[in-house]
């Protein structure tokens, strides 16, 4: 443990010389983060310390389903990535490729200190409850989405950080009564600026494009889908029924659908997504024409009575029935039909390359590899 503590010291050092951090900064117990701990400064490799020095985009909500791949493929991309996590840790295959750093975007103070010894020329700002978890509890939805920006724009004005770029995930969910219910656009959100999305998930995306938009910064936001994907768990959302669905077909449960049959809800593929939010973070400036720098992912719509057939040919012995959910049912009908994919094929050259059933295909490949 001596000779560890010793290393981790050792480490601090070579890190401040790299960063500019103070060793003071890394012997400093304040919100419990020791020279031991801070960082995991012990077990840091050369590529990692080099990350720490070099100009990188900072992935905040790196541990999340769409944080964790999204870093992968900026590294793929060429990017230095230092991943900021709050407690989750990061997978070993994504943390033996980033720097990773530790920070809650409710206290603007660890952003400020994660920040600090960075030279950023990018922030993904990816942290969110998703629809059905901000409606349980929108106060501290707020705290996370609207304060969370707020910290993040003000640790980046404190720290004179003003060539730094913001990128921001955005949802369908911005979308309420009264918007178009087909080929939805970010453009007509920026020209609808008043616009209530009925809940308090769209009321809170709203704040945040309009935080956005006074920063004076180079800030880009993607409107996204439900995003469907591969892995074991998920959050609360309103999307997420088809993952709902396709679970208890794995586990031969009867399945509970909490949203009407017949309304189409836009979804991604989640390789699709990360190859959008890629693009758009690395558009040049003069070809993003879109206002506010807004822009809509499209992937493929669907409703549950089209779903459902698709998974019974999958798992034969699947069975459903429908108790609409207030909550995902209110969403559900509020919610555009689908995205317009026009814009991003010209200025960032994406277009959705999976279909469903080759979304749904992959979910089942991993799942019965893992299963073996």
């Amino acid at each position: 443990l001596l000779l560890l503590s010793v290393c981790s010291i050792a480490g601090g050092i070579f890190q401040s010389l790299l960063t500019g951090i103070s060793v003071h900064e890394f012997i400093n117990p304040r919100n419990n983060r020791s020279c031991f701990f801070h960082l995991c400064v012990c077990s840091l490799t050369l590529r990692q310390q080099t990350i720490m020095a070099a100009s990188c985009v900072f992935v905040i909500g790196a541990s999340g389903a769409i944080g964790r791949k999204l870093c992968a493929a900026l590294v793929d991309s060429g990017e230095h990535v230092v991943a900021c996590v709050r407690k989750t840790p990061l997978p070993d295959e994504v943390a033996s490729i980033v720097a990773t750093t530790y920070a809650d975007i409710s206290d603007k103070q660890s952003l400020v200190d994660a920040l600090r010894p960075l030279n950023v020329k990018c922030v993904w700002n990816l942290a969110a409850p998703l629809s059905v978890e901000t409606a349980r509890d929108p106060e501290r939805a707020f705290s996370v989405t609207v304060g969370g920006m707020q910290n993040l724009l003000s640790a980046l004005k404190e720290l004179n950080k003003s060539d730094c770029m913001v990128c921001f995930t955005d949802s369908i969910g911005s979308f309420g009564e009264g918007s178009p219910r087909t080929n939805a656009t970010g453009a007509w959100l920026v020209e609808n600026p008043d616009h209530d999305a009925g809940s308090d998930y769209g009321r809170q995306k709203r704040e945040c494009r309009r935080l956005l938009a006074e920063s004076g910064l180079d800030t880009r936001w993607a409107v996204v889908p439900g995003v469907l994907h591969d892995d074991e768990s998920w959050g609360a959302g309103t999307t997420e029924y088809a993952l709902d669905a396709l679970k208890c077909a794995r586990e031969g449960t009867p399945y509970v659908c909490p949203v009407p049959l017949d309304v189409p809800l836009p979804m991604i593929d989640r390789r699709d997504l990360i190859r959008g939010l890629v693009s758009l973070g690395s558009c040049p400036r003069d070809q993003i024409r879109e206002p506010a720098g807004g822009y809509t992912l499209a992937g493929y719509s669907f409703t549950a009575a089209e779903l459902f057939p698709e998974i019974k040919k999958m798992y034969p012995t699947f069975e459903y029935t429908v108790e609409v959910d207030d909550k995902a049912g209110h969403f559900a009908r509020l919610w555009c039909d689908a995205l317009c994919p026009v814009a991003a094929k010209r200025d960032l050259g994406f277009t959705a390359d999976f279909t469903l059933k080759d979304t749904l295909a992959a979910i089942d490949n991993t799942f019965s590899a893992g299963n073996q």
